[in-house]
């Protein structure tokens, strides 16, 4: 597979264009891992933030800092940093105005009176930042993707959109030979309803098998009701994560 080079200005322009990437990291088991993310720059390095809601990818990278992000037609690789802020200072200072113009659901939490206190989950940010040293255009779409360990860092390659992955053998572009994640996602307009499907396995001979499926592409057409229930229940998963979280910010800010 070729790939041409890319300047950081372009891998700037081509971040800060995207609404959508897909993030990949290594998981405890030492395998790749790949989801969808809003892609952010801050301070001339690419960001993925996570609500307090969600831990599991942070953990990963506290874990095991080698990472690669794919948006906007650039792959970006290289060992992130991470910090984790439990109020919205971050949230506010790094990523608010990229958040608001990238996923249309944060303008109506954001427009909340007292949302910093009500949604404290939510402006509260870990974030992932990643030099944009290692970086590389890559032609193709990043809906669905197959992720994989080449070299020292996870690498993102673009599949045909139109890849059947009903099967559990699927033919990829790559001549690795190992452990892969495969992400599809797809999402509306609107951002109001994300889907993703995730299947786990290994790449031999120019195929993946998958072994393990996770998520659906299936609309779900979520209903008002349905969302506060979902805002609800992050708030919740939130405050049983707040005392690691607040280890973690601990160990960020000394």
């Amino acid at each position: 597979m070729h790939n041409m080079c890319c300047a950081k200005a372009d891998a700037v322009e081509a971040l800060d264009a995207a609404s959508v990437g897909a993030f990949a990291f290594v998981g405890k088991d030492g395998r790749p891992r790949a989801c969808p993310v809003t892609p952010y720059l801050y301070a001339g390095e690419a960001v993925v933030s996570s609500t307090l809601a969600f831990t599991a990818k942070v953990a990963a990278v506290r874990r095991d800092p080698r990472v690669a992000l794919l948006a906007g037609g650039c792959l970006v690789r290289g060992r992130a940093t991470l910090d984790v802020d439990l109020t919205s200072k971050t949230f506010d200072e790094r990523v608010r105005r990229q958040e608001l113009r990238k996923y249309p659901p944060s303008r109506l939490l954001l427009a909340i009176p007292g949302h910093r206190r009500l949604l404290w989950w939510y402006v509260g940010r870990a974030s992932i930042a990643i030099p944009l040293g290692d970086c590389v255009g890559v032609p193709g779409s990043d809906r669905m993707t197959v992720t994989f360990l080449d070299g020292e860092f996870p690498r993102i390659v673009p599949l045909d959109p139109g890849t059947d992955t009903s099967g559990d053998e699927i033919p990829v572009p790559v001549r690795h030979e190992g452990a892969a994640c495969l992400l599809v996602h797809d999402e509306e307009p609107d951002m109001a309803d994300l889907r993703q499907l995730t299947l786990h396995g290994v790449i031999r001979d120019g195929t993946f098998r998958a072994g393990r499926r996770a998520g659906s592409l299936d609309p779900s057409h979520p209903r008002p009701l349905d969302q506060l229930r979902t805002l609800r229940a992050l708030g919740h998963a939130a405050r049983k994560n707040r005392p690691v979280l607040a280890r973690w910010a601990r160990e960020t800010y000394g």
